[in-house]
C-alpha cells in the first residue's frame, strides 16, 4: 500500500505523456535524433554554455560576490543545478544548490535559497517581457487566438512586478510573523525558534537588497540576456533537427515549454508537461500540432542530454575536488556593503 501511494503523484504525467506519444509516432522522433546536424547541435551547446555563465553571473549580482573571475567559481554549481532538475521529480533538483553553496562555499543556506527564489521569479519575468515583445511584432504571423495569449501573459507580468516589488517588506512583515506566530507557542527559548529565526533574518537580509531600483535594473537585464541565449539554445537544435525556425518565433514557441517545465509538475525531465507546452506555444506560430509535438520530444531529449554531459562533468568535478583537497573549498568574499535590515 505503501508502494502505492508513492506511485499514486506521478500517474498524472503519466497519463499525459501517454496522451501525447500516441498522437505522433515515436519512430520520427528517432529518426530526427539519429539525423540530427553535428554543427549545430554543438552550437546549441556552445548557448547552453553561454546561458549558464550568464545565469552565473547574475547569481554572483544577487549574492553580492565582486569582480569578474570570482562569480564563476560557483559555475559548477550552475550546471549541477541544470542538471539535477532535469533528471529528479517535481524539481527538486532546486534543492542542490543551497546545499553545494554551503558545501563548497559556505554560503547560509538561506542566502541561497533565497538568491534562487529570486532568480525563479525574474525568469518568469524575463519569459514574459519577451514573449509580450516579440508576440506584438509577430503578431501577423500569428494565429487569431493568439493575442488572448499575450493577454494572458501580461496579466501574469503584472502580477510578478508587484509581487516583486513587494518581497522586500513581505519578506521583513512575514519574519515578524513568523517570531510571534513562534512566541505564543512556546517556542521561544527552544532550539526551533532559534533556526527558525537565524534562517528567517538571513533570508530577509538578502531580500532587503532589493530595495535598491538598481538592483531590479541589474537582475532584469541579467535574465533578459540569459533567456536571449535560451531561445538561442532551443532554435540550434530546431536547427540541427531539420526544422529551421525564424528566432522570434522560436521565442514565442518555446515560452510555454518552458514555463511548464518550470512547474513543480510530477514528470522526470519535465517529460509530457514540456511538450504540451511546447505545442501549444508552436501552434500559436502555425506549426502543426504533430509536428509540434515530435519536435518538442526531440527538443527536450536534446535539453536532457546536454545537461546531463555539462551536469554529470560538474559533479565529477565537485566531487573529485571535494576528495583531492579533502577539505571545503575557501569561502567567497561577498560584499561587505550588503544591507541589513533593521530586524
Amino acid at each position: 500500500m505503501r508502494n502505492v501511494k508513492r506511485f499514486l503523484p506521478y500517474v498524472g504525467g503519466i497519463l499525459l505523456l501517454t496522451l501525447l506519444l500516441r498522437q505522433i509516432e515515436p519512430k520520427e522522433v528517432l529518426d530526427r535524433l539519429l539525423d540530427a546536424n553535428l554543427l549545430w547541435l554543438l552550437i546549441g551547446c556552445g548557448w547552453y554554455l553561454l546561458t549558464n555563465i550568464l545565469r552565473t553571473y547574475r547569481v554572483a549580482q544577487i549574492l553580492e560576490i565582486p569582480g569578474w573571475w570570482s562569480p564563476l567559481r560557483i559555475l559548477p554549481e550552475m550546471f549541477a543545478l541544470s542538471f539535477l532538475n532535469n533528471v529528479l521529480p517535481s524539481r527538486t533538483g532546486e534543492l542542490s544548490f543551497p546545499f553545494f553553496m554551503a558545501q563548497r562555499h559556505q554560503i547560509p543556506v538561506a542566502t541561497s535559497a533565497t538568491a534562487l527564489l529570486l532568480v525563479r521569479i525574474f525568469d518568469y519575468l524575463a519569459v514574459a517581457i519577451l514573449f509580450t515583445f516579440f508576440a506584438l511584432i509577430q503578431r501577423s504571423k500569428l494565429l487569431p487566438n493568439a493575442l488572448q495569449f499575450v493577454n494572458i501573459v501580461l496579466l501574469a507580468l503584472a502580477i510578478s512586478i508587484v509581487g516583486l516589488l513587494a518581497m522586500p517588506w513581505l519578506g521583513h512583515v512575514g519574519l515578524t510573523l513568523m517570531r510571534w506566530i513562534l512566541s505564543r507557542l512556546g517556542f521561544k527559548e527552544s532550539n526551533l525558534y532559534t533556526l527558525a529565526d537565524r534562517f528567517g533574518t538571513q533570508m530577509v537580509t538578502t531580500l532587503a537588497l532589493m530595495r535598491s531600483p538598481l538592483f531590479y535594473i541589474q537582475i532584469v537585464g541579467w535574465s533578459l540576456l540569459v533567456w536571449l541565449c535560451t531561445f538561442a539554445w532551443f532554435a540550434a537544435f530546431l536547427q540541427a533537427i531539420g526544422l529551421p525556425y525564424p528566432y522570434m518565433l522560436v521565442i514565442v514557441g518555446a515560452t510555454f515549454g518552458s514555463l511548464a517545465k518550470a512547474i513543480p509538475f510530477i514528470t522526470i525531465g519535465g517529460f509530457g508537461a514540456y511538450e504540451a507546452g511546447w505545442a501549444l506555444g508552436f501552434g500559436l506560430t502555425g506549426m502543426d500540432r504533430v509536428t509540434a509535438l515530435s519536435s518538442g520530444f526531440t527538443v527536450n531529449i536534446l535539453i536532457l542530454s546536454t545537461s546531463i554531459i555539462f551536469g554529470g562533468s560538474a559533479l565529477l568535478f565537485m566531487a573529485l575536488g571535494q576528495r583531492t583537497t579533502g577539505q571545503k573549498e575557501p569561502q567567497i568574499q561577498t560584499d561587505e556593503e550588503a544591507v541589513t535590515p533593521n530586524c
